[in-house]
């Protein structure tokens, strides 16, 4: 009887342990899921850069800037969940031109569900240099 009581104590341990497993690759494949959106959206405002006219790059998309920096963190804010901080976009001149081309830093911000209000936001930074061919 005793042997008995002690295996049903080992299964349900091995369930248990079963259980808090799937819980947590439900979590990871959320977070996954989040990221991914956060590499899509930052390679998205990039590729936007590229198309854009050269001389009011700055003036556009640089945090704070223009109607295509509001529009993207618009985006951002439908699209990824909970963040407490707009993105950041960096648009440096390489040169004494615009022809030279620019180095740009986009960096993401988001909160996934599973993570506490008081922790900090998960981030994602994409760099690029934007430039003529």
């Amino acid at each position: 009887m005793l042997e008995a009581l002690i295996a049903i104590l080992i299964v349900a341990l091995g369930i248990l342990g079963l259980v808090g497993l799937q819980a947590r690759a439900m979590q990871d494949t959320d977070e996954s899921q989040f990221r991914s959106e956060a590499a899509f959206l930052a390679s998205d405002v990039i590729s936007r850069m590229w198309i854009s006219d050269r001389d009011t790059l700055a003036a556009d998309f640089a945090t704070g800037a223009g109607i295509p920096y509001t529009d993207f963190v618009t985006v951002v804010q439908r699209r990824l969940p909970g963040s407490t901080t707009d993105p950041t976009i960096t648009v440096t001149q390489r040169g004494a031109t615009p022809a030279t081309g620019f180095d740009v830093l986009v960096t993401v911000f988001w909160r996934p569900p599973s993570v506490f209000s008081g922790s900090p936001d998960h981030q994602y930074t994409m760099a690029a240099t934007v430039r003529s061919n």
